[in-house]
Protein backbone atom coordinates (compact mmCIF):
# COMPACT_ATOMS: atom_id res chain seq x y z
CA UNK A 1 0.00 0.00 0.00
CA UNK A 2 1.18 3.46 -0.58
CA UNK A 3 2.30 6.75 1.40
CA UNK A 4 -0.35 9.51 0.49
CA UNK A 5 -0.62 13.53 1.03
CA UNK A 6 -3.63 14.97 -0.08
CA UNK A 7 -3.03 18.64 0.56
CA UNK A 8 -5.70 21.25 0.99
CA UNK A 9 -8.94 20.70 0.97
CA UNK A 10 -12.00 22.30 -1.74
CA UNK A 11 -15.86 21.70 -0.45
CA UNK A 12 -14.77 18.62 1.31
CA UNK A 13 -13.52 16.52 -1.47
CA UNK A 14 -10.02 16.32 0.17
CA UNK A 15 -11.26 14.74 2.79
CA UNK A 16 -13.51 12.53 1.09
CA UNK A 17 -10.74 11.16 -0.62
CA UNK A 18 -8.52 10.61 2.42
CA UNK A 19 -11.30 8.56 3.79
CA UNK A 20 -11.82 6.34 0.76
CA UNK A 21 -8.13 5.73 0.22
CA UNK A 22 -7.28 4.74 4.19
CA UNK A 23 -10.08 2.55 3.79
CA UNK A 24 -8.30 0.65 0.79
CA UNK A 25 -5.53 0.66 3.27
CA UNK A 26 -3.47 3.51 2.45
CA UNK A 27 -1.52 5.56 4.44
CA UNK A 28 -2.96 8.96 3.91
CA UNK A 29 -2.06 12.20 5.51
CA UNK A 30 -4.28 15.57 5.43
CA UNK A 31 -1.98 18.54 4.62
CA UNK A 32 -3.52 21.76 5.62
CA UNK A 33 -2.08 25.05 3.81
CA UNK A 34 -2.03 28.12 5.71
CA UNK A 35 -4.59 30.20 4.96
CA UNK A 36 -3.41 33.30 5.51
CA UNK A 37 -5.42 36.11 3.14
CA UNK A 38 -7.34 33.65 1.80
CA UNK A 39 -10.72 35.78 2.22
CA UNK A 40 -9.17 38.53 0.94
CA UNK A 41 -10.33 40.01 -2.96
CA UNK A 42 -8.58 38.59 -5.67
CA UNK A 43 -6.55 41.52 -6.15
CA UNK A 44 -4.97 41.71 -3.06
CA UNK A 45 -4.34 37.89 -2.78
CA UNK A 46 -2.03 39.01 -6.13
CA UNK A 47 -0.35 41.77 -4.30
CA UNK A 48 0.36 39.36 -1.23
CA UNK A 49 1.49 36.19 -3.21
CA UNK A 50 4.83 36.26 -1.86
CA UNK A 51 3.80 36.16 1.40
CA UNK A 52 1.63 33.41 1.36
CA UNK A 53 4.38 31.29 -0.74
CA UNK A 54 6.61 32.55 2.41
CA UNK A 55 4.03 30.82 4.24
CA UNK A 56 3.89 27.72 1.98
CA UNK A 57 7.85 26.66 2.39
CA UNK A 58 6.99 24.67 5.99
CA UNK A 59 4.24 22.66 4.19
CA UNK A 60 6.95 22.27 0.77
CA UNK A 61 9.60 20.71 3.52
CA UNK A 62 6.76 18.52 5.18
CA UNK A 63 6.24 17.31 1.68
CA UNK A 64 9.77 16.92 0.40
CA UNK A 65 11.08 14.99 3.42
CA UNK A 66 7.78 12.87 3.76
CA UNK A 67 8.83 9.74 1.66
CA UNK A 68 5.27 9.97 0.12
CA UNK A 69 4.45 7.77 -2.90
CA UNK A 70 1.66 10.11 -4.11
CA UNK A 71 0.92 14.06 -3.32
CA UNK A 72 -2.25 15.32 -4.16
CA UNK A 73 -2.81 18.77 -4.32
CA UNK A 74 -6.33 20.33 -4.50
CA UNK A 75 -6.55 23.82 -6.00
CA UNK A 76 -4.42 25.16 -9.08
CA UNK A 77 -3.05 27.78 -7.50
CA UNK A 78 -2.04 26.26 -4.65
CA UNK A 79 -0.23 23.29 -6.25
CA UNK A 80 2.55 25.85 -6.49
CA UNK A 81 3.07 23.63 -2.82
CA UNK A 82 4.46 21.24 -5.02
CA UNK A 83 6.82 23.15 -7.29
CA UNK A 84 8.15 24.60 -3.79
CA UNK A 85 8.63 20.88 -2.50
CA UNK A 86 10.58 19.96 -5.45
CA UNK A 87 8.51 16.41 -5.88
CA UNK A 88 6.17 15.03 -8.72
CA UNK A 89 2.90 15.90 -7.52
CA UNK A 90 -0.58 15.56 -9.12
CA UNK A 91 -3.12 18.54 -9.19
CA UNK A 92 -7.08 19.10 -8.92
CA UNK A 93 -8.48 22.01 -10.86
CA UNK A 94 -11.78 22.81 -9.05
CA UNK A 95 -13.39 25.64 -11.34
CA UNK A 96 -12.55 29.23 -10.03
CA UNK A 97 -8.90 28.40 -10.37
CA UNK A 98 -9.03 28.16 -14.15
CA UNK A 99 -11.74 30.04 -15.37
CA UNK A 100 -10.95 33.37 -12.75
CA UNK A 101 -7.37 32.77 -11.69
CA UNK A 102 -6.20 32.41 -15.54
CA UNK A 103 -7.36 36.18 -16.21
CA UNK A 104 -5.17 37.49 -13.28
CA UNK A 105 -1.47 38.25 -14.53
CA UNK A 106 -0.15 37.15 -11.53
CA UNK A 107 -1.99 33.59 -10.82
CA UNK A 108 -1.97 32.64 -14.54
CA UNK A 109 2.14 32.69 -14.53
CA UNK A 110 1.36 30.60 -11.22
CA UNK A 111 -1.07 28.50 -12.55
CA UNK A 112 0.75 27.46 -15.49
CA UNK A 113 3.73 26.53 -13.76
CA UNK A 114 2.04 24.20 -11.45
CA UNK A 115 0.14 23.03 -14.64
CA UNK A 116 3.62 22.07 -16.86
CA UNK A 117 4.92 20.78 -13.49
CA UNK A 118 1.92 18.39 -12.50
CA UNK A 119 2.44 14.84 -13.25
CA UNK A 120 -1.66 14.49 -14.13
CA UNK A 121 -3.89 17.32 -13.70
CA UNK A 122 -7.56 15.98 -12.36
CA UNK A 123 -10.57 18.06 -13.46
CA UNK A 124 -13.89 18.13 -11.74
CA UNK A 125 -16.39 19.18 -14.57
CA UNK A 126 -16.14 19.03 -18.13
CA UNK A 127 -16.47 22.26 -19.10
CA UNK A 128 -12.93 22.78 -17.53
CA UNK A 129 -11.00 20.73 -19.64
CA UNK A 130 -11.56 23.91 -22.18
CA UNK A 131 -9.07 25.29 -20.17
CA UNK A 132 -6.30 22.78 -20.06
CA UNK A 133 -6.37 21.55 -23.93
CA UNK A 134 -2.45 22.15 -24.11
CA UNK A 135 -2.10 19.60 -20.97
CA UNK A 136 -4.36 17.21 -22.97
CA UNK A 137 -1.90 13.81 -22.24
CA UNK A 138 -1.77 14.92 -18.24
CA UNK A 139 -5.40 15.65 -17.65
CA UNK A 140 -7.84 13.16 -16.31
CA UNK A 141 -11.37 13.92 -15.61
CA UNK A 142 -12.13 13.08 -12.11
CA UNK A 143 -15.92 13.97 -11.36
CA UNK A 144 -16.46 14.72 -7.31
CA UNK A 145 -17.67 11.97 -5.49
CA UNK A 146 -20.96 12.01 -3.75
CA UNK A 147 -21.96 10.06 -1.16
CA UNK A 148 -25.28 8.30 -2.25
CA UNK A 149 -28.33 8.06 0.49
CA UNK A 150 -28.86 4.94 2.00
CA UNK A 151 -31.62 3.61 4.13
CA UNK A 152 -33.99 5.93 5.34
CA UNK A 153 -32.26 8.71 3.40
CA UNK A 154 -34.11 7.54 0.66
CA UNK A 155 -37.01 9.33 0.07
CA UNK A 156 -39.49 7.81 -2.82
CA UNK A 157 -40.05 9.40 -5.79
CA UNK A 158 -42.71 12.48 -5.89
CA UNK A 159 -46.21 11.81 -7.17
CA UNK A 160 -46.76 15.23 -7.27
CA UNK A 161 -44.90 18.68 -6.97
CA UNK A 162 -46.10 20.88 -3.79
CA UNK A 163 -42.48 22.47 -2.79
CA UNK A 164 -39.36 23.14 -4.55
CA UNK A 165 -36.03 24.06 -3.83
CA UNK A 166 -33.86 26.89 -5.41
CA UNK A 167 -30.51 24.42 -4.64
CA UNK A 168 -27.67 26.73 -5.28
CA UNK A 169 -26.12 29.62 -4.19
CA UNK A 170 -26.67 33.37 -5.05
CA UNK A 171 -24.08 34.11 -7.38
CA UNK A 172 -23.85 35.56 -10.78
CA UNK A 173 -21.76 32.23 -11.56
CA UNK A 174 -25.04 30.37 -11.29
CA UNK A 175 -27.31 32.13 -13.21
CA UNK A 176 -29.34 33.10 -11.06
CA UNK A 177 -30.93 36.08 -12.88
CA UNK A 178 -32.34 33.06 -15.13
CA UNK A 179 -34.08 31.81 -12.37
CA UNK A 180 -35.77 34.50 -9.91
CA UNK A 181 -37.86 36.04 -12.41
CA UNK A 182 -39.92 33.15 -12.37
CA UNK A 183 -40.80 32.72 -8.94
CA UNK A 184 -43.71 35.09 -8.59
CA UNK A 185 -45.08 32.62 -11.39
CA UNK A 186 -43.89 29.91 -9.66
CA UNK A 187 -45.23 31.16 -5.89
CA UNK A 188 -48.81 30.65 -7.41
CA UNK A 189 -48.14 26.72 -8.39
CA UNK A 190 -45.72 25.67 -5.45
CA UNK A 191 -44.07 26.45 -2.55
CA UNK A 192 -40.36 28.34 -2.97
CA UNK A 193 -37.24 27.70 -0.76
CA UNK A 194 -33.75 28.88 -1.32
CA UNK A 195 -30.85 29.53 0.34
CA UNK A 196 -29.50 32.49 2.12
CA UNK A 197 -26.22 32.28 0.73
CA UNK A 198 -23.86 34.12 -1.45
CA UNK A 199 -22.71 37.57 -2.44
CA UNK A 200 -26.47 38.24 -3.84
CA UNK A 201 -28.59 37.06 -0.87
CA UNK A 202 -28.96 40.50 0.70
CA UNK A 203 -30.38 41.94 -2.49
CA UNK A 204 -32.23 38.70 -3.13
CA UNK A 205 -33.69 38.40 -0.18
CA UNK A 206 -34.91 41.63 -0.52
CA UNK A 207 -36.24 41.69 -3.84
CA UNK A 208 -38.16 37.94 -3.55
CA UNK A 209 -38.78 37.41 -0.19
CA UNK A 210 -42.69 37.76 -0.86
CA UNK A 211 -42.29 34.30 -3.06
CA UNK A 212 -39.50 33.03 -1.36
CA UNK A 213 -38.82 31.06 1.99
CA UNK A 214 -34.94 31.90 2.16
CA UNK A 215 -33.34 29.81 4.94
CA UNK A 216 -29.67 29.07 5.92
CA UNK A 217 -27.65 26.52 4.29
CA UNK A 218 -27.98 23.52 6.31
CA UNK A 219 -24.90 21.36 7.36
CA UNK A 220 -23.72 18.55 5.06
CA UNK A 221 -24.56 15.67 7.24
CA UNK A 222 -28.08 16.84 6.93
CA UNK A 223 -28.50 17.24 3.35
CA UNK A 224 -30.41 13.94 2.12
CA UNK A 225 -33.41 14.88 4.65
CA UNK A 226 -33.10 18.34 3.21
CA UNK A 227 -33.40 17.68 -0.17
CA UNK A 228 -36.11 14.93 0.19
CA UNK A 229 -38.33 17.28 1.44
CA UNK A 230 -38.75 18.74 -1.92
CA UNK A 231 -40.70 17.44 -5.44
CA UNK A 232 -38.24 18.66 -6.71
CA UNK A 233 -34.99 20.70 -7.35
CA UNK A 234 -33.65 23.75 -9.57
CA UNK A 235 -29.89 24.40 -10.17
CA UNK A 236 -27.45 26.03 -11.91
CA UNK A 237 -28.54 27.97 -15.01
CA UNK A 238 -24.85 28.98 -16.46
CA UNK A 239 -21.86 27.32 -16.65
CA UNK A 240 -23.73 23.98 -18.59
CA UNK A 241 -22.81 21.64 -16.16
CA UNK A 242 -23.51 19.70 -12.57
CA UNK A 243 -22.14 21.25 -9.67
CA UNK A 244 -21.53 19.19 -6.36
CA UNK A 245 -25.19 20.22 -5.58
CA UNK A 246 -26.85 19.15 -8.40
CA UNK A 247 -25.05 15.83 -8.69
CA UNK A 248 -26.70 15.97 -4.65
CA UNK A 249 -29.88 16.11 -5.71
CA UNK A 250 -29.93 13.68 -8.27
CA UNK A 251 -28.73 11.31 -5.98
CA UNK A 252 -31.40 11.80 -3.57
CA UNK A 253 -33.71 11.30 -6.61
CA UNK A 254 -35.22 14.34 -6.92
CA UNK A 255 -36.20 15.85 -10.18
CA UNK A 256 -33.94 18.44 -11.22
CA UNK A 257 -34.13 21.33 -13.85
CA UNK A 258 -31.21 23.13 -15.06
CA UNK A 259 -29.37 24.28 -17.60
CA UNK A 260 -26.81 21.69 -19.24
CA UNK A 261 -24.72 21.30 -22.22
CA UNK A 262 -25.43 18.25 -23.48
CA UNK A 263 -21.98 18.40 -25.70
CA UNK A 264 -20.21 18.23 -22.80
CA UNK A 265 -22.45 14.81 -21.48
CA UNK A 266 -22.55 12.88 -24.78
CA UNK A 267 -21.88 9.62 -23.28
CA UNK A 268 -24.13 9.42 -20.65
CA UNK A 269 -26.60 12.78 -20.34
CA UNK A 270 -27.85 12.99 -16.98
CA UNK A 271 -31.00 13.13 -16.80
CA UNK A 272 -32.38 16.24 -16.13
CA UNK A 273 -35.36 18.64 -17.46
CA UNK A 274 -32.72 21.09 -19.19
CA UNK A 275 -33.94 24.38 -19.30
CA UNK A 276 -32.55 28.20 -20.11
CA UNK A 277 -34.71 30.80 -18.65
CA UNK A 278 -37.40 31.56 -16.26
CA UNK A 279 -40.34 31.00 -18.74
CA UNK A 280 -38.85 27.51 -19.60
CA UNK A 281 -38.89 26.82 -15.54
CA UNK A 282 -42.32 27.85 -14.89
CA UNK A 283 -43.17 25.66 -17.92
CA UNK A 284 -41.22 22.22 -16.93
CA UNK A 285 -43.38 22.58 -13.52
CA UNK A 286 -46.15 22.85 -14.99
CA UNK A 287 -45.55 19.66 -17.14
CA UNK A 288 -44.05 18.04 -13.76
CA UNK A 289 -46.88 18.72 -11.55
CA UNK A 290 -49.53 16.83 -13.88
CA UNK A 291 -47.12 14.21 -15.01
CA UNK A 292 -46.38 11.81 -12.39
CA UNK A 293 -44.67 8.93 -14.30
CA UNK A 294 -42.07 11.29 -15.08
CA UNK A 295 -41.83 12.48 -11.90
CA UNK A 296 -40.82 8.42 -10.96
CA UNK A 297 -38.76 8.03 -14.23
CA UNK A 298 -36.84 10.75 -13.33
CA UNK A 299 -36.39 10.37 -9.76
CA UNK A 300 -34.92 6.67 -10.76
CA UNK A 301 -32.73 7.76 -13.76
CA UNK A 302 -31.20 10.62 -11.39
CA UNK A 303 -30.22 7.75 -8.70
CA UNK A 304 -28.62 5.20 -11.27
CA UNK A 305 -27.19 8.25 -13.31
CA UNK A 306 -25.42 9.77 -9.98
CA UNK A 307 -24.43 5.92 -8.89
CA UNK A 308 -22.64 5.25 -12.38
CA UNK A 309 -21.03 8.74 -12.23
CA UNK A 310 -19.91 9.88 -8.70
CA UNK A 311 -20.17 7.03 -6.67
CA UNK A 312 -17.49 6.82 -3.36
CA UNK A 313 -16.43 3.59 -5.46
CA UNK A 314 -16.47 5.16 -8.51
CA UNK A 315 -14.58 7.65 -7.45
CA UNK A 316 -11.75 5.55 -5.59
CA UNK A 317 -11.16 3.34 -8.62
CA UNK A 318 -10.10 6.27 -10.82
CA UNK A 319 -8.08 7.72 -8.18
CA UNK A 320 -5.80 4.36 -7.74
CA UNK A 321 -5.94 3.89 -11.53
CA UNK A 322 -4.57 7.51 -12.11
CA UNK A 323 -2.11 7.21 -9.11
CA UNK A 324 -0.87 4.00 -9.77
CA UNK A 325 -0.97 3.05 -13.58
CA UNK A 326 -3.36 1.47 -15.94
CA UNK A 327 -5.03 4.84 -17.25
CA UNK A 328 -8.45 3.13 -17.91
CA UNK A 329 -10.42 4.92 -15.01
CA UNK A 330 -13.34 6.61 -16.90
CA UNK A 331 -12.57 9.12 -19.11
CA UNK A 332 -15.05 12.50 -19.71
CA UNK A 333 -17.85 12.57 -22.28
CA UNK A 334 -16.99 13.42 -25.09
CA UNK A 335 -18.66 15.63 -28.28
Amino acid sequence: MARIAIVHDIAGVGAVQAGLLREAGHEVDQVALPQWGAGWRRAAKAIALPVRLAAYLPVALKLRRGRYDVIHIHFLSQGIVGVLAGRTFFAQAHGSDLHANLHNPVYRRVTRAVLERAKSVFYVTPNLRAYLDRFGEKLVYLPNPVRLPAGTEVVPAPSDVRRVVIFTRLHAVKGVEQIFPAVEALSAMVELTAFDSGPLAHEYVRRYGSWVTFVPPVPHREIWSFIGAFDAVIGQMRQGVLGLMEIEALAAGRPLIAAVDGALYSDDPPPVVNVSGPEEIVAAITRLKSNPAELKRLSEQGRAWAERNHSYARHLQSLEAAYFGARGAAGPPTA
